[in-house]
């Protein structure tokens, strides 16, 4: 693979302050704050208001991003009420996303509305760790079975990662971080705008020793496994006439790290001298034009590559090769002020190949699906909004597929009491791996799923608090999984997940903020005739949260103490092996010196907790940063 990027610019400097004393943390889960004004793009694949959405759906913004010091998407995942992060270790250790108790693979990723995944990965998802926070605007992340408007792989939710649009004057940024584990981290970027156009760049460089991948209290383990990555992203979009957008948009990633391997005789880790690079480019664009004042049409187009090899003892190992491309037409007709229906046609295709010396390769295998979908949003009341949704899909290996949705959601006007509910059916087909690998079967079926969900949110005190409270659940079928008697995948039959969703956010003062949440989650195996029916699916906690305080004590520093909680889980399918809970407290605060002179720096795992994500992967202690941003 070509070499990596380095991109080492200036002089790295210490600034860090202990800024985060004398706060109480409760271990609860937080919810990410939004407001009754926010619009969001995901839910309906056209703007709408927040308020008027019938899905549970979480905002997080640029500036929340920045306030809590979250340096990777994975990260600021973390903290969203529903979703459990599962990671091989940190600093670029592959990670497993579980959204309301569903698989890695039921979470669709989109970059600025376009999916990006990674062909030939097992479930065919792109893990997130390499993905920094650079040049994001907003992660909207929207909960339950979304088949109906993006396909295969909605079934728990999807994740949408918007990229800067950039406005105003132009500003250049400088930042250098450096920290625990002989960290090192560099940054520049770029944004601004007029009437008509609008741009943004960045390029993020991360070094850092990093721990053992093993578990450091295994016999044998006295190394360090290092990380790199590179991160490029860039926007431009324009207005061509009053009627006429476009706009592109492109992400690139590479990475390096050092990583152990397992003992196939005794199951547990052991030190290697093992290495992995991954580069990822992800590319977009977009054409909106309004025909007339009743009728939109949008185009888009996208296309992700991403390629993988690994190394054994300095001696090739294998390489995973993978593309995906996808485009979409979506007409938009608004019927005055009380319908909008949409209807579109999707395209995906999917290719991928393997080399791999010791089990085989995989030859160039490519699938492709068809989709038609249409969905009618009707407001037939003042705070009524009802939504109907239909998405035919026609997959080359598998058929035809049907999928639907329908939701609602009323707001009561004097109380700002909402009430909402949806039940949708979901898709999604086997990975290229699942399919043709050695262990892989064609015989597969795809796995479906039904779902809903009822909540209920309400502002008070003139907004300056919000609670909700939503109780969902999700049956699938076909389930897909490896079977470890014939070592192949296969459709092992049926799992449940169910469970409630709590948040609260308050501003007890001008100056504070604090965001709560609580998940409560059933996972289980529910195959009629299996030996593991009735137990809890791997690696999901019942009881998982957060809690965050952001304070700004005087103008221009900001202080933010954060917690995420997850509880006891088992680590195998017949629930003999149970991983403990842990509570992980982090801080981060900054200082705006000058107009053009910021210093930051943040402290995680405070405690300094010893704990494991996945078993006998390691997991750095407490870790102290800090840097400083030049802005002109």
């Amino acid at each position: 693979m070509e070499e990596k990027m380095k991109i080492k610019t200036g002089v790295t400097l210490c600034a860090f302050a202990a800024l985060c004393a004398g706060m109480f943390v409760v271990a609860v889960v937080p919810s990410v704050a939004v407001t009754m004004e926010e619009t969001v793009v995901t839910a309906s694949r056209i703007e709408e208001a927040l308020q008027r959405a019938p899905d549970s759906v979480t905002v997080v913004t640029e500036t929340e991003i920045k306030e809590k010091g979250r340096k990777s998407v994975i990260e600021v995942l973390q903290d969203v009420p529903g979703v459990v992060v599962s990671r091989n270790g940190s600093f670029g250790g592959t990670a497993s996303i579980y959204m309301r108790g569903t698989s890695n693979a039921h979470t669709l990723v989109m970059i600025d509305g376009v999916r990006v995944g990674d062909s030939m990965a097992t479930d065919g998802k792109l893990s997130m760790s390499d993905l920094s926070t650079d040049n994001i605007e907003r992660i909207e992340i929207v909960r339950g079975a979304q088949s109906v408007l993006y396909g295969s792989d909605a079934i728990g939710g999807v994740i949408n990662i918007i990229t800067k649009k950039g406005e105003g004057k132009r500003v250049f940024t400088f930042s250098s971080e450096t920290g625990s584990y002989e960290s090192f981290r560099e940054k520049v970027g770029v944004s601004g705008g007029t009437n008509s156009v609008s741009y943004s760049a960045s390029v993020e460089r991360y070094d850092t020793q990093g721990v053992s991948k093993a578990e450091e209290e295994l016999p044998g383990i006295d190394e360090e496994d290092y990380y790199n990555r590179t991160n490029v992203s860039a926007r431009i979009s324009g207005d061509l006439s009053d009627t006429v957008a476009v706009g592109f948009a492109v992400r690139h990633t590479e990475s390096e790290l050092d990583y152990d391997a397992m003992d196939w005789m005794t199951g547990r880790a052991i030190d290697a001298d093992n290495m992995q690079e991954i580069t990822m480019t992800s590319m977009s664009a977009n054409f909106d034009q309004d025909l007339t004042d009743w009728w939109q049409h949008v185009i888009k187009a996208g296309t992700t590559d991403v390629e993988r090899e690994y190394m054994a003892n300095g001696v090739f190992n294998n390489a995973f090769s993978g593309t995906s491309r996808q485009a979409s037409w979506q007409h938009n007709f608004f019927i005055g002020s009380v319908d909008t229906i949409s209807a579109g046609f999707d395209y995906e295709e999917e290719e991928g190949d393997l080399q791999d010396p010791t089990w085989g390769n995989i030859p160039n295998k490519s699938t492709n699906t068809k989709s038609f979908f249409i969905q009618n949003k009707l407001t037939p009341l003042p705070g009524l909004s009802v939504t109907l949704g239909y998405r035919a899909i026609d997959h080359q290996t598998f058929g035809g597929e049907d999928t639907y949705k329908a939701a609602a959601a009323y707001v009561f006007e004097q109380t700002g009491t909402k009430i909402r509910g949806g039940y949708g059916t979901g898709f999604h087909a086997p990975s290229l791996y699942q399919l043709y690998s050695t262990y892989g079967s064609t015989s597969l079926k795809p796995e479906e799923s039904t779902g809903y969900d009822i909540g209920i949110e309400q502002p008070l005190l003139n907004n300056r608090v919000h609670a909700s409270l939503t109780y969902f659940h999700n049956e699938i079928e076909q389930l897909i999984d490896f079977n470890m008697m014939t070592w192949k995948y296969y459709n092992v039959g049926e799992a449940e997940t169910k469970g409630v969703e709590a948040a609260l956010s308050f501003e007890p003062v001008e100056w504070m903020f604090v965001n709560l949440a609580y998940t409560y989650t059933e996972a289980t195996d529910e195959t009629p005739t299996g030996a593991n029916t009735g137990k809890d699916l791997r690696y999901r906690p019942q009881h998982a949260g957060s809690v965050s305080v952001t304070v700004t004590p005087m103008d221009g520093l900001t202080v933010n103490v954060n917690a995420q909680y997850t509880g006891e889980r088992y680590r195998d399918a017949n629930n003999a092996n149970e991983m403990p809970e842990y509570l992980l407290v982090n801080c981060a605060a900054s200082y705006n010196v000058t107009e053009w002179l910021e210093v930051f720096g943040r402290i995680e795992n405070l405690t300094d907790k010893d704990y494991q994500s996945i078993y006998d992967y390691g997991e750095p202690g407490i870790g102290f940063y800090g840097g400083v941003t030049l802005t002109f």
